[in-house]
Formats: C-alpha cells, sequence, structure tokens
C-alpha cells in the first residue's frame, strides 16, 4: 500500500544516512510515523481489501499469527518492517522486546500500562525471579505514538478497549544486544517464552496427557518427575497441573475441592526439593488465572465501557489510580457513580448458555452489595460502611448482617481484588 511504501522508504533513507545504529531507530520510527499521519490517510478495511487482491504481497513474518487477530506486514525494508495488528479480544501479556521501534494506535484504543523489573536472583538465562512493580498506566487513543526500546527499558502490556483496536509498528527484526525477550508474570516471575528444550517440552507434554485423561497414577508420576526436576521444569509441571486442578467450578459449589489439594500435595513436594522458591509460584498462577478470567470474560462483553472497567481491573493494582483513570476517560461524570452502574449492569449481565449468574460471576448483587461495593469503591472501613448502613435503616441489626455478608462475598471476589486492595 502506498502510504505505507512512502513511511518505510522514509525511514530507510533517514536510518541508512544514520549507518543503521539500532539506539536512534525508535526516534526515527517515532518521527516518521508522526509526520505520515497515517490515521488521516489509511482506511483499517482498505489494508484488508489490499491483502485479498494484490497478486505481491510481502514476505509475511508472522505467518502463525502469534501477535494479533491477525498481523499483516504491510512493508519489508533491507533491516526493518512494518507490521498491522488487528486486535478483537486479545490482551499482550507483561513482556520486553528484543527489536526497537515505535508503534501507533490506527484505531480503536487501549490501556497501556508500563513496569518496571527488579531482578533478585537467575535461576538460569531463561528464568528469573524478582519484582514486578507497575510505574505508569496511560490511555492510548487513535494516534497516539509510542517508542519501542529494547529490553528491560520498556516493559508493558496492551489491554485492547474497543472491536476491533488496530496499531501500527515500525520495527526492527532483532537488537543485538537486546537478550531474551523476557514475558512477565506478576507478582515475581520473568521467562523466556521462547525458549524450547526438548526434554523440557516432553516432559510438559507428557505431564500434559496424563492429567487430560486422569490417569490413576497421574500424581504420583508428577511428584516423581518433581523429585528429580530443576526448578524451572517444576514450575512448567505444577503451571499444567494449576490448570487442570485448581478452580474447578463444580467441586467449588459443593463446598470443596479435592483437585485443590491434589495441587497443594504435589506443591509441597517442589517446596521439599526447591526449599522457599516453591512459595513463589502459587500467587503467580493465582495472578495468572485471575486475568485469564477477566480476558475470558472480556470476550463476552460488547460495550466500550464494561471493557474498559475490566481493563482496569486486570492492570491496575489499587482503588486511587482505577478513580483517577475512570475520570480521566470521563471528565464530566462523577467517576464512583459511574464504576456502580456499571458494576450493577455486569451484575445483570448473563452469558449464554453459562451456568453462572452474570458474567462476572457474582452469586449475587443486590442493595447491600451496591452498599456495601460503594464503601469501598470510596475507600472507607469495614466498620464506617456498618455504621452507614445502620444508620440509613429502620432496622439495624438486620441491615449490619446483611452488609457483613455482602462484605464478604464481594471482598472474596478474585476480579474486585483492586477495588479493596
Amino acid at each position: 500500500m502506498q502510504p505505507f511504501a512512502d513511511l518505510g522508504a522514509i525511514i530507510e533513507h533517514r536510518w541508512s544516512d544514520s549507518n543503521y545504529d539500532e539506539s536512534v531507530f525508535p526516534r526515527l520510527a517515532e518521527e516518521a510515523l508522526t509526520e505520515a499521519n497515517l490515521t488521516d490517510h489509511v482506511d483499517p478495511w482498505e489494508i484488508i481489501r489490499w491483502v485479498h487482491s494484490t497478486p505481491n504481497l510481502p514476505e509475511q513474518m508472522d505467518v502463525d499469527a502469534r501477535f494479533g487477530n491477525p498481523p499483516i506486514t504491510v512493508f519489508v525494508g533491507s533491516r526493518f518492517y512494518i507490521d498491522a495488528y488487528y486486535w478483537l479480544d486479545g490482551t499482550t501479556t507483561i513482556h520486553q522486546h528484543s527489536f526497537s521501534g515505535a508503534f501507533q494506535v490506527l484505531w480503536g484504543g487501549s490501556v497501556h500500562s508500563k513496569y518496571i523489573f527488579k531482578q533478585e536472583r537467575e535461576i538460569n538465562p531463561h528464568f528469573l525471579i524478582g519484582k514486578i512493580q507497575l510505574s505508569d498506566v496511560s490511555l492510548l487513543e487513535r494516534g497516539d505514538i509510542r517508542q519501542i526500546n529494547p529490553g528491560r527499558d520498556f516493559i508493558h502490556s496492551l489491554f485492547h478497549l474497543e472491536r476491533p483496536s488496530i496499531t501500527i509498528t515500525v520495527r526492527t527484526h532483532k537488537a543485538p544486544a537486546a537478550g531474551p525477550q523476557y514475558s512477565y508474570f506478576k507478582p515475581s516471575i520473568a521467562i523466556n517464552p521462547f525458549f524450547e528444550n526438548p526434554s523440557l517440552s516432553k516432559k510438559r507434554q507428557t505431564v500434559s496427557l496424563l492429567l487430560d485423561m486422569k490417569h490413576p497414577q497421574v500424581d504420583s508420576f508428577i511428584a516423581d518427575l518433581i523429585d528429580s526436576s530443576d526448578f524451572h521444569t517444576s514450575y512448567s509441571l505444577l503451571k499444567k497441573a494449576f490448570d487442570v486442578l485448581c478452580h474447578r467450578q463444580l467441586e467449588e459449589l459443593f463446598g470443596g475441592s479435592r483437585s485443590y489439594e491434589r495441587f497443594q500435595a504435589l506443591l509441597d513436594r517442589a517446596r521439599r526439593k526447591h526449599g522457599q522458591l516453591a512459595d513463589l509460584l502459587l500467587p503467580v498462577f493465582e495472578e495468572e488465572w485471575r486475568q485469564a478470567e477477566i480476558a475470558r470474560r472480556r470476550a463476552e462483553i460488547k460495550h466500550e465501557d464494561h471493557r474498559f472497567f475490566l481493563a482496569l481491573l486486570m492492570n491496575v493494582p489499587d482503588r486511587m489510580t482505577i478513580l483517577k483513570l475512570v475520570k480521566q476517560r470521563f471528565p464530566d461524570i462523577d467517576e464512583v457513580e459511574l464504576i456502580i452502574d456499571w458494576i450493577s449492569e455486569l451484575s445483570r449481565t448473563k452469558i449464554f448458555g453459562s451456568k453462572e449468574p452474570n458474567v462476572l460471576g457474582l452469586s449475587e448483587f443486590g442493595e447491600s452489595h451496591l452498599l456495601a461495593f460503594r464503601g469501598l469503591l470510596e475507600g472507607r472501613s469495614t466498620e464506617e460502611i456498618k455504621s452507614h448502613a445502620a444508620a440509613a435503616t429502620s432496622r439495624p441489626g438486620r441491615e449490619l448482617q446483611a452488609i457483613e455478608k455482602s462484605l464478604d462475598q464481594i471482598q472474596s471476589q478474585t476480579l474486585l481484588r483492586p477495588i479493596f486492595a
């Protein structure tokens, strides 16, 4: 397409004049994207028509569509290329890049979160331990541009709001000094997702087979394997076991989970082998499950405001930042009232074919729940919420019981954790 051919030619010329210095490429890419003003000159659906009609499609750099729904390479230069990424419900993990460049929002928008990683220990070059901390969260809108710097200088994630959201990315093939392209799993683990070891892969695959077929000796197989495995392998095996054995809805519905006890026994086995390192795993698995649950439910929600609220629950760790971002997006509306409206609407939204009472998975959400949720959202203590509820009714004893029950139920909801963290 001509706009991308022109953009690519400008970048090629300027980068060649800079002797292909990798360190200047993010700035060059950002400046060229700004000058090209693609949002005024490119219709996202013309890109699709071009793919369907051109006999000379450039080499596609991600033919397996591992990033984007789908990714489309629109220009290939001598040392860089330009991609258009279409997103429906995809959400990126927290990750860094092994390349440099810049990206621009062509259509839609997203919640953009940036992080820092304070490394504490290297298990091996592909598996790190440390602290993952949110450093900034912002709302990206159509036309916004961000530089991509390789390595830990740019650790980020994107939660796309509109369906679709479309980004244009100008990027090098690989920055030689960038190292592995780690993905980060809150609160404490960084992994190179592109590392593959035949032995590790086969162990993971065979454990998956045993778990999925419910082999009668599966726990013994995994326990014995953990006894002889390094920590990286144990993490991989326990992650699969957690995915299969934990948060089994029917078991939890009837007041217990034998499968969860089985997982805890395997985790104890890892603790005997690897000591305190094993204590890092469950919080990582639980947070990954929480984010996956939000992403799964987001796929059933089409209202942009509701998707925005879920994006905040997934990416923002505290109540005050959530309120600030809601105010930023809706400056003329009271942010507390708006979130109350959203939670009330979502509590009445049911997924077709699901046994859950609503899209949030909340067992109930009546007036006492709204009152309790409002108090938590306003930053009140439990005692303040109870006192306020008692003062507003002629039957304080009954109201207190209802509020106490509602507070317990809300605070047990993993999806709403940032509200009362």
